[in-house]
């Protein structure tokens, strides 16, 4: 089973934010089922800037400590996460799908399709106006982790 997280799900539960917990009981269902998790590019450089941020403001680091840090939580991200690129085309399908209001959105869920993913989890579902019959169903962590068992 191939499952797109959403920038917003690793941030969470790297940054221990409020929804810590669920995410990492996302993180270990999906090993338990032996699921293989994917990001984006984007993301991963979205992920870079927000906890730099982090690093910076939040926990005051400087210099050499403060990107030491960085790159030991970078790696750590990608330990257990495939890294899925986009190209021209991809970006422009993305770019150009009306049902999106949000191109970054729209770019993460043509991502998942194109990993072949089963599911696009992320916190801000209804930033996804997809229905029923989409190519990769989008769930909260939650509402992933209240499945009986996720179909293949």
């Amino acid at each position: 089973m191939n499952i797109f997280l959403d920038t917003n799900v690793i941030l969470e539960s790297t940054l221990r934010r409020e929804e810590y917990e669920v995410t990492r009981a996302l993180y270990e269902r999906i090993r338990h089922q032996d699921g293989r998790m994917f990001i984006s590019g984007g993301s991963f450089y979205s992920m870079i800037y927000v906890v730099d941020n982090f690093l910076r403001k939040q926990c005051r680091l400087i210099g050499d400590e403060r990107i030491n840090t960085l790159r030991v939580i970078m790696t750590n991200i990608l330990y257990d996460l495939n890294v899925i690129g986009s190209d021209k085309d991809d970006l422009l399908q993305s770019i150009n799908d009306v049902k999106f209001k949000d191109i970054e959105d729209s770019c993460q869920y043509q991502t998942a399709v194109k990993a072949g993913c089963d599911f696009l989890i992320t916190f801000n579902i209804g930033d996804y106006p997809v229905d029923d019959d989409a190519v990769v169903r989008v769930l909260t962590p939650q509402q992933y982790l209240d499945l009986e068992t996720p179909k293949e």
